[in-house]
């Protein structure tokens, strides 16, 4: 995967090189929705379905001329939201069994696969049927018509956000669950009828239903066009057929959430928002633990090596950190904007970390997780009414050298106020 890296890197000669020109008028759609003739269901009219709407709701729209661009409770890169939602129900009253997809824009779900002896369990290594399982995935051409090549980092970090969101909405109810990468993506996408432009990349699933093997879904899925025009990008098929691997560990029992009361939990689900610019105000020590705990041990467990910059924690030496043991004192802030690609959110923080890893076996799954914690920091933060914003553009080359590793640089997120 480290070729796939290796092109998508920022450097100062590729900044200050590379095209720049956008035509907006050109924006592929950001959603998916099915012909008129498929049922949907609105979510709200059933109680045991009322977590999903914490999954990706619209929680406010913003107006830029004529322009009206819907906010989510999921943050996406540059606002082009590539990730699409299925749900596989069983046993909702008043529900058919089946396959559904799930349309943030209306809070509500079309059922596109009812279900049989089939199902989608047929796909993972536990075959025994589950009450709820997500599958989500990326049609990557609303990411690379904008970001090109560079697209494959911010379709793993949107996926990451998405399911920091689900396991959110999942935590409000105490419903445990399994994040699972190691189901047969291939032939799952072959059944969906993506034709490669769009793709599986990770599953959620809920809660044993019955202890009974199915079968494979007994026919195809009808496909319909995730955008209204659609280009193929080989380097991003190639990029994602490589990601194919069946050895990371089921996650499950994740203790990222649970110290935080479920009334403020909500509201900072509803609250979140990537800030565009902070005030240059410090926050405590205390806050600081408060955001990042259990963070830095959860990353560490899957190969993920947080670097971070203190530029205003109270009691804190400022500098640069190794996780939470410090490498080198002195202020940074200026060295942060200038790795951030000249965002001043870098330097304007309180503090911001960096998200990297050398293990490239697990490339796509540690990007993906990465985006995730993310998701976790941004309500950690949100629920003590302090701001945070990812950062996905920086310098690729002077950053490691910043902080004198090898490791590859997956993200850059300001916290502050």
């Amino acid at each position: 995967m480290q070729k796939f890296h290796d092109k998508t890197n920022i450097n100062a000669k590729k900044n200050l090189t590379g095209s720049s020109f956008i035509d907006y008028r050109t924006q592929p759609r950001t959603y998916k929705k099915y012909p008129h003739f498929f049922l949907s269901f609105n979510i709200n009219d059933y109680e045991e379905l009322g977590f999903l709407n914490n999954i990706g709701k619209i929680t406010d729209t913003k107006t830029y001329g004529n322009e009206s661009i819907q906010l989510r409770v999921n943050p996406s890169a540059g606002g082009l939201y590539p990730n699409e939602v299925y749900i596989q129900l069983r046993g909702i009253k008043g529900l058919v069994s089946g396959v559904y997809h799930y349309m943030p824009l209306e809070n509500k779900i079309t059922l596109i696969h009812e279900l049989s002896n089939d199902g989608l369990e047929y796909y993972f290594k536990e075959k025994n049927q589950k009450k709820f399982i997500f599958l989500l995935s990326n049609a990557y051409f609303r990411s690379s018509w904008k970001y090109e090549q560079r697209a494959i980092r911010y379709l793993l970090l949107d996926t990451g956000h998405i399911l920091g969101s689900i396991f959110a909405a999942l935590e409000l109810e105490n419903i445990p669950f399994d994040i699972d990468f190691n189901f047969d993506k291939e032939a799952l996408n072959s059944d969906f009828s993506f034709d490669n432009y769009e793709s599986f990349y990770v599953a959620v699933s809920c809660g044993d239903y019955k202890k009974i093997e199915v079968k494979k879904l007994r026919t195809p899925i009808v496909n319909v066009c995730a955008c209204d025009y659609q280009i193929k990008d080989t380097f991003i098929e190639e990029f994602y057929k490589n990601s194919f691997k069946d050895d990371f560990p089921i996650i499950s029992n994740i203790d990222l959430l649970k110290d935080i009361n479920k009334k403020i939990l909500y509201e900072a689900i509803n609250k979140r928002r990537s800030i565009r610019a902070f005030r240059n105000k410090g926050i405590t020590k205390e806050d600081f633990l408060f955001i990042t705990k259990n963070i830095f041990e959860f990353a560490s467990k899957y190969d993920l090596e947080i670097y971070f910059i203190n530029n205003n924690i109270s009691n804190m030496k400022k500098g640069i950190y190794k996780n939470v043991k410090l490498q080198k004192e002195g202020d940074f802030k200026e060295t942060a904007i200038k790795l951030a690609l000249n965002q001043k959110l870098a330097g304007q923080s309180a503090f911001t970390l960096f998200f990297t890893s050398s293990n490239i076996k697990n490339y796509f799954y540690l990007y993906i997780l990465s985006g995730f914690i993310s998701q976790i920091l941004y309500l950690r933060t949100t629920s003590i009414n302090l701001s945070s914003s990812g950062i996905g553009a920086y310098f690729d080359d002077i950053t490691k050298e910043f902080f004198e590793t090898s490791n590859n640089i997956f993200y850059v997120f300001a916290i502050g106020k």
